[in-house]
């Protein structure tokens, strides 16, 4: 008879708000609470990325009572990812409700492989002033909890790699080939694609394409592609000179707002009946300028030893009017003389006294030129 007096007072002190709270509000009259939360959050790790995420979640007090309502975290096994509430403590009266967030910060380019699972509970702390250790146990208090997982959403980046940009100086008909490979950039495996992007421009201008203006490659994360090959031929004939730029674009098969890498080549082509004239100088290179002007130098400088050689040699022959000397005869005294040993040394260096006349011969000879 106790018993069944005392579970009567139990239940009729849950009952009670029931009275005298408007129908709107009497949905239940236990405690309980509800907790509904949006969809798995997608975490964007591109490089230029904040690297953040949310989940708004609502909670509820369904019950024809106030209530106080905790948010707690029961899951979470993110590394890279940091997990926090905006909020976690409510107090809801009969039928209203909040919202909350649950934030989510983290690192660029983590991989796309990545998944964190968490789960998350609103409890009840009380019910009509009712502690939750004076609540009933047993199916009474109704909790609620949350579980999802955060993913991470894949970009795509890539990387064009090729040794040689410099100009392509093309005979007519003559083919050209170009070897590059393409590096993973992003954070998941992607289907990395090469293409000649303005062919359509070179084909007008009667280019063409032995393999095609397209090549791809599934490559993994962060791996690059092998060696690949694409050519291009020139036109067989062009009424003058020809310049075009050739642009290599590689591109990420799988994410279309991912950025280009490209590369421009000149492509530099020479018209058969062209000739030397201004246009002839124009498409040399720099490398070519500079080995003709080389030699025209040198030739000069050739032309200007000669003809000074010539100066000099012409300079020293004699005169055609000039007088020939005539060679007197040696006649040897009857009789030996005495000799002066200082006066013949004298006669025989006196020719040193005079001044040298080399510096005149010089002059006479630059005055002539």
């Amino acid at each position: 008879m106790r018993k069944s007096l005392i579970l009567g007072l139990v239940l009729s002190l849950f009952l009670a708000p029931c009275m005298i709270l408007p129908a709107s509000a009497q949905d239940s009259p236990l405690p309980a609470v509800e907790l509904n939360c949006g969809s798995d959050p997608v975490m964007d790790v591109h490089p230029t990325s904040d690297a953040e995420a949310t989940l708004v979640c609502t909670v509820t007090n369904p019950t024809s009572a106030s209530e106080e309502i905790s948010i707690t975290t029961l899951e979470w096994d993110g590394v890279l990812v940091e997990m926090t509430l905006s909020e976690d403590s409510f107090t809801l009266a009969a039928g209203e409700e909040d919202t909350f967030e649950i934030l989510f910060i983290g690192q660029t380019k983590i991989p796309a492989t990545i998944q964190y699972s968490f789960e998350i509970e609103a409890k009840v702390e009380s019910w009509n002033n009712l502690p939750y250790g004076q609540l009933p146990d047993g199916p009474w208090v109704v909790n609620t909890s949350h579980i999802g997982d955060l993913n991470i959403e894949s970009y795509g980046m890539v990387e064009l790699l090729l040794s040689d940009v410099t100009t392509r100086y093309m005979e007519l008909s003559s083919e050209v080939e170009f070897s590059f490979q393409v590096t993973n950039k992003g954070n998941a495996d992607d289907k990395l694609e090469v293409v000649f992007a303005n062919a359509a421009d070179l084909e007008a201008a009667g280019f063409t394409f032995p393999g095609g203006t397209y090549v791809s490659e599934n490559v993994p994360y962060q791996g690059t592609s092998g060696v690949k090959t694409l050519s291009i031929r020139a036109p067989s004939d062009v009424s003058s000179d020809l310049r075009m730029p050739l642009l290599i674009r590689a591109q990420s098969g799988d994410d279309d707002s991912a950025e280009f890498s490209e590369i421009n080549i000149q492509l530099d082509i020479k018209a058969a009946s062209s000739s030397g004239g201004i246009d002839g100088l124009d498409s040399l290179s720099s490398d070519d300028t500079l080995l003709y002007v080389s030699i025209a130098g040198g030739s000069i400088l050739v032309i200007l030893l000669i003809v000074v050689f010539i100066r000099v040699v012409t300079k020293r022959k004699p005169k055609t009017n000039d007088v020939p000397q005539v060679t007197q005869p040696i006649i040897l005294p009857d009789e030996p003389s005495e000799v002066s040993g200082g006066e013949d040394f004298d006669d025989f260096f006196s020719d040193l006294d005079q001044e040298p006349s080399s510096a005149d011969e010089f002059d006479d000879l630059f005055d002539d030129l």
